[in-house]
C-alpha cells in the first residue's frame, strides 16, 4: 500500500481547545447549570417537606388515583407506574382545609377514603415556588426526593468538564470527550471532575437514605 493510500486512513487530529468558550457555549453552560441546580433544589425541598421540616402536618383523604401523565389509562393498575391522586386536605390543627387538593407522582395507587399522612406547603419565600402544593409524609419519600436531587448533581460533573476543558467548543462529540479525558490525567481538571462525580454518586447511594432514617417524619 502506497503513502497516499496510507493517508486515507489515517484519522484527522482533533482541533485544539484551549479551555475557552464562546458567549453562545457560555450562555449554553449556564443555562444548563442553572436548570440542574433548580431541579435539585425542588427535590431537597420536597424531601425536606415530606421530612416535616418544612409545611404543615395533616391528612390527605383520597377520592381517587389514576396512573400519572396518562388520562386514557385512568384506573388502570400497575405496580411500576407512578400515581396521582386528588382528594382534601385537612391539617391537624384544623386551620387548613382543602377539598380540592391533590398528591403528583406517588407510589402507590391509594384506595377510596385512604387516609396518608401528608405536609402542605407553607413557605412563602422567595424559594417557596420550589415547593410541591402537598408531599406525603415518610420516610421512603424523604430517602426517594434526596435521591432525585443527587442524581441530578450526576450532571454537574460532564459539565465542569466541558467547563474546564472545552471539549463541547471542539464538537463535542464522544471521541473527543475521551481524548480530552485522557488528556487530563494528572491535572488538577480530572480531580475536581472526578470529586463533583464521587460527591453525587455518594449522595445517591449513602446520604440518601442515612437522611430517610436520621430526619424526624411527623405523623
Amino acid at each position: 500500500m502506497h503513502d497516499h493510500e496510507r493517508q486515507q486512513f489515517v484519522m484527522p487530529p482533533l482541533p485544539p481547545a484551549s479551555g475557552k468558550k464562546s458567549f453562545g457555549g457560555l450562555c449554553a453552560h449556564l443555562a444548563l447549570l442553572a436548570i440542574v441546580l433548580l431541579a435539585s433544589s425542588f427535590f431537597v425541598m420536597k424531601g425536606l417537606t415530606a421530612a416535616g421540616r418544612t409545611g404543615i402536618h395533616g391528612t390527605f383523604t383520597v377520592t381517587d388515583c389514576f396512573v400519572h401523565h396518562s388520562s386514557s389509562s385512568r384506573h388502570s393498575k400497575s405496580p411500576s407506574t407512578e400515581f396521582d391522586c386528588e382528594g382534601s386536605f385537612r391539617s391537624d390543627d384544623g386551620k387548613v382545609r382543602d377539598d380540592k387538593a391533590s398528591l403528583d407522582s406517588v407510589d402507590t395507587d391509594y384506595d377510596a377514603r385512604a387516609q396518608v399522612p401528608t405536609q402542605a406547603q407553607s413557605d412563602n419565600s422567595v424559594i417557596g415556588f420550589l415547593n410541591a402544593d402537598y408531599t406525603i409524609a415518610s420516610r421512603g419519600e424523604v430517602t426517594k426526593n434526596f435521591m432525585a436531587a443527587f442524581g441530578f448533581l450526576l450532571l454537574l460533573p460532564v459539565l465542569l468538564f466541558d467547563w474546564l476543558t472545552g471539549f463541547g467548543e471542539t464538537g463535542g462529540t464522544f471521541r473527543h470527550m475521551k481524548e480530552k479525558w485522557r488528556a487530563t490525567a494528572g491535572t488538577r481538571t480530572r480531580k475536581i471532575v472526578l470529586t463533583a462525580a464521587a460527591v453525587a454518586l455518594g449522595g445517591v447511594i449513602v446520604v440518601s437514605p442515612v437522611l430517610g432514617l436520621v430526619l424526624p417524619v411527623s405523623g
